[in-house]
């Protein structure tokens, strides 16, 4: 069967099936969302891998692109914390020639009606062993200001800092993960704020009487500035979380006019990771 997809413009809803099982699915516009995100990501075998407005952190939609600051003004919880700043969704278009995915536009207003930076963004997905592959590349165009894209800095006070960019909340079950990387395994505490090339997260399923695993493992593109990325890999008792950390270690300026690209990919698999597998996809991106 593989792969279909289907778009409700009146919903504002995308969604992926793979061979009968629903493992995608898009939102924006939705009220109380910061951001447009993938509040759904299943495996093939119907894992659910993401978690959508947790009780402790509202503004954590699934699978999801959010700038902390932009200009100082917070785009990442922006609504909970007094500031209506929102990424807008001005358009969404599915792919055609029998691509699965969509292209959209993606507007950063902030709360006095300012459009600070516009976005165009392309999601694509394909069949991959075990999974599947979500690619997912971006570009960013300050609007007549001249921007600075930043994020709370990682420091002794504050050591889970330096967190903006492509993220996923994960389901609580990932709690104590197996982290995976070109570099090999870690702690999710060793492997927080390092650089790699690609980083897995996968966690132990419950509801089942032999040992079962499922993952997801976020890749950079090697074309991308500040490449290879530090990564965030939060493993706390009520939060699991990965990202890829773009300005981890410092802020990014864009003058009036100009543009950042980025490119990312996201393998998300039934089991345990394999290196070698997820190597040999990320040399094909």
């Amino acid at each position: 069967m593989g792969f279909e997809s289907h778009y409700d413009k009146k919903q504002a809803m995308w969604q992926a099936r793979l061979n009968g099982v629903t493992v995608l699915e898009y939102i924006h516009g939705a009220a109380g969302d910061p951001n447009p995100s993938f509040r759904e990501v299943r495996t093939p075998g119907g894992t659910k891998i993401t978690t959508y407005r947790p009780w402790d952190h509202f503004w954590h939609t699934g699978l999801f692109f959010s700038w902390k600051y932009i200009n100082g003004r917070n785009f990442w919880e922006s609504m909970y914390h007094g500031q209506r700043n929102v990424a807008v969704t001005d358009f969404l278009k599915p792919l055609e020639g029998g691509r699965i995915g969509f292209r959209t536009g993606i507007s950063y207003v902030a709360e006095d009606g300012v459009n600070l930076l516009k976005e165009k963004r392309e999601v694509s997905v394909t069949e991959a062993e075990e999974g599947y592959l979500l690619r997912w590349q971006a570009e960013f165009t300050a609007q007549e200001l001249d921007l600075i894209l930043d994020r709370t800095p990682c420091t002794e006070k504050e050591p889970w800092g330096g967190y903006a960019g492509l993220s996923c909340r994960l389901e609580r079950n990932f709690l104590g993960p197996d982290i995976t990387t070109d570099l090999g395994t870690r702690l999710a505490e060793e492997a927080f704020g390092r650089p790699f090339r690609w980083c897995d997260y996968t966690g132990k399923l419950d509801g089942y009487t032999e040992a079962r695993h499922a993952g997801i493992c976020l890749m950079d593109h090697p074309e991308n500035p500040r490449f290879p990325t530090s990564f965030l890999t939060y493993d706390y008792k009520d939060l699991q979380f990965l990202s890829a950390a773009f300005l981890f270690h410092e802020p990014y300026s864009l003058r009036s006019g100009e543009s950042l690209s980025l490119r990312y990919a996201l393998y998300v698999h039934d089991n345990k990771a394999d290196a070698v597998t997820i190597e040999r996809l990320w040399q094909n991106l």
